[in-house]
């Protein structure tokens, strides 16, 4: 199906909905979501809800919170924030297998309880459908909870969120995708406050060296060792002896005694 056709079929399905509360979370597909949500039903009758926490880097609440203004709407367009506490729940700080479900759940059941003060019924999601090909533990939560996911029924895959927000316009059409920290941290491991600082130092330390969207994982036994990705395009920059050894030096100064380059990349 052509991108236009499938944006024409989300402008329906969205239309049919009539008012909806949308989970933000200031990444492409969320943020297409809201902006064709907003074009198609009007500012009225979207909520855009965005869960702050600190299982975000900082950046990323600061580009979230902006979303509004940096994508011309300075006036009627207000986030809903949630001011999250998930270092407070135990299923979640244990980590276990079943984590991201258990979080998901959470989370969007305060969505829920918020939007329906507000007089919303209707919770959207930004999935699109290539994130059904990766068995996302969240998705069962988001079905369970009846959530609907409009780009996946309207048939939008990842590039085509990205293709589409670039025509729209977007701020973030071509930023990395990203994921919360608690994601770089094995499972059986305990999530900390600490942990999750660590990583999103390690990780705003190699965007200096131009390694935009790198992620930097725990090794599962021994909190010193990192598993580092980076996307494909990078991988030329670590031929650079220059700045393979700068980047050793920073993690060395950070804690950490070994760093792993997964060759998959991201």
């Amino acid at each position: 199906m052509h991108l236009d056709d499938k944006a024409q079929r989300l402008r329906s399905i969205l239309q049919g909905y009539r008012r909806v509360a949308i989970a933000f979370s200031g990444g492409i597909d969320s943020s297409l979501l809201v902006k064709c949500a907003l074009d198609t039903l009007g500012a009225g009758n979207v909520l855009p809800l965005f869960g702050r926490s600190e299982l975000l880097k900082s950046g990323e609440i600061e580009r979230a919170e902006s979303w509004p203004v940096d994508n011309g709407y300075p006036r009627g367009v207000e986030l809903e924030v949630v001011d999250l506490q998930p270092l407070a729940w135990k299923e979640f700080v244990n980590n276990s297998e079943d984590r991201c479900y258990l979080c998901k759940l959470r989370i969007y059941t305060l969505f829920r309880q918020r939007m329906e003060k507000a007089g919303f019924s209707l919770l959207l999601d930004g999935t699109n459908a290539d994130d059904l090909k990766d068995r996302r533990a969240g998705l069962r939560a988001i079905h369970e909870l009846g959530v609907k996911m409009p780009l996946v029924a309207a048939g939008f895959s990842k590039a085509d969120t990205r293709e589409y927000g670039r025509r729209l316009g977007l701020s973030n059409w071509e930023h990395p995708s990203s994921s919360c920290l608690a994601t770089r941290i094995p499972s059986g491991m305990m999530i900390t406050s600490q942990r999750l600082r660590r990583i999103e130092a390690w990780e705003k330390g190699m965007e200096k060296f131009g390694l935009t969207g790198c992620r930097v994982r725990l090794a599962k036994d021994c909190e010193d060792v990192v598993h580092v990705e980076v996307a494909g395009s990078d991988f030329d920059l670590l031929l650079n002896s220059g700045i393979r050894l700068s980047i050793l030096r920073f993690m060395r100064n950070n804690g950490v005694r070994k760093v792993l380059l997964d060759l998959e990349g991201r």
